[in-house]
């Protein structure tokens, strides 16, 4: 094994915290050491040769985040729910008005800017209209469909557009939106973040972290410390995610920058103080009587509840994820259950058997067809852990 002292210089080198360096290098170590063996290196010189190349990841990264304007923060997600895909509902919204409109009505959407209309001429081209000053002419005729073109009805397809305003932006540059289509596959994801930018003496404080496009795949941990790159707001609470810069590094050492722990015994801690005693529900058959209360409230579609309840069954996954299947801890209850998908890159957090405690936070929302309160779970901290049984297999058979 490498000289822990020689970690320890790297680490102070790069000014990172050596527990973060050897996660790296251990995780070069397992997609790359074999490889490397092949080649006739030593374990030592394999662990060396991990260590060199996250020191020289992690410099790049540095330099790219001195380039970015971007600052690392540190801390801990408290909800991250899923991706709202805008472009797949506005296209859906647009499709819905379309396709029961006249020929008339559909000519206002393209002179309008809103759309651009495609009609099958049936011998492999296509008519395009369009509004004029989009392509220099209101007609014109291509053989191939834009990439976000969605079928209407029949030969006809459409897109909307992205910007059918400004031919350029405020720099002057060309808009590259201007008349083009807007992605179907746009989306977006704003997650609740408590932390603090690395270096601060600042107490934590909860951010909102916006992830767009590609960015916004990432599935962040909850209640998992770590660090990150971001591009902070003016407000310093508005934080913004890098495509490019869109990983994360877990860091348990980071776990003391919080005065408590997400959730105690006793129904203390951070996610009660930061969601608000009346959003704290003792129950899952609670969910019912809240949204009754609340539901249509202003801010009603951002409001996130905690509840607590017991993990009765952990259902592997093909993919190496998990199920967690949870119910109230009043085995009386007759709320429905709630499952928790984990997804594979998350599956080493559930070393914890079925009894476990564990706090959900999320939305709630109800069935039209069958009435039953749901939840939408956005981020889940397991405590009062029951410890996961190993099991083994005897090669006699029962006894």
């Amino acid at each position: 094994m490498i000289d822990e002292k020689i970690i320890q210089r790297t680490a102070n080198t790069l000014n990172i915290d050596i527990g973060v360096l050897k996660t790296r290098t251990e995780a070069i170590l397992s997609t790359q050491g074999d490889a490397w063996k092949n080649a006739g290196k030593s374990d030592d010189d394999c662990y060396a040769l991990a260590l060199k190349v996250a020191g020289s990841k992690i410099k790049n990264e540095n330099s790219r985040l001195l380039r970015s304007g971007a600052s690392i923060v540190e801390g801990m997600f408290i909800s991250v729910p899923r991706p709202k895909e805008w472009g797949k509902i506005l296209y859906n919204k647009m499709k819905s008005q379309m396709i029961s409109a006249t020929e008339e009505v559909r000519q206002q959407f393209v002179d309008n800017g809103k759309i651009v209309l495609y009609n099958d001429n049936g011998d492999g081209s296509y008519t395009r209209y369009a509004k004029e000053d989009f392509f220099g002419e209101e007609t014109t005729t291509v053989n191939d469909l834009d990439k976000h073109a969605m079928r209407l009805d029949g030969d006809s397809h459409f897109y909307c557009v992205w910007d059918s305003n400004n031919k350029t932006f405020p720099s002057g540059d060309k808009n590259f939106k201007y008349g083009n289509a807007r992605p179907q596959d746009e989306q977006e994801r704003t997650s609740m973040f408590l932390g603090r930018v690395v270096g601060s003496t600042d107490e934590v404080k909860i951010m909102s972290v916006t992830a767009q496009g590609k960015a916004a795949d990432a599935q962040y941990p909850t209640f998992t410390p770590l660090t990150m790159a971001l591009r902070i707001g003016k407000d310093g609470k508005r934080c913004y995610v890098k495509a490019d810069m869109a990983d994360h590094t877990e860091d348990a050492s980071k776990a003391d920058i919080f005065p408590q722990a997400p959730i105690m015994a006793d129904g203390t801690g951070l996610v009660p103080k930061i969601l608000g005693l009346e959003n704290m529900l003792p129950s899952l058959e609670a969910l019912r009587d809240y949204y009754d209360k609340f539901n249509g409230q202003a801010g009603w579609w951002d409001r996130m509840i905690g509840v607590i309840g017991e993990v009765i069954h952990i259902d592997p996954r093909d993919n190496g994820g998990y199920t967690l299947v949870c119910a109230d801890l009043d085995i009386a209850s007759v709320a429905p259950v709630v499952e928790v998908y984990v997804p594979a890159e998350h599956g080493s957090r559930v070393d914890f058997a079925v009894g476990t405690k564990i706090l959900l936070v999320g939305q709630t929302w109800r069935t039209r067809d069958t009435d039953e309160q749901r939840l939408s779970v956005n981020g889940w901290y397991p405590f009062d852990e029951v410890e996961a049984m190993e099991t083994s297999v005897d090669a006699e058979g029962w006894d």
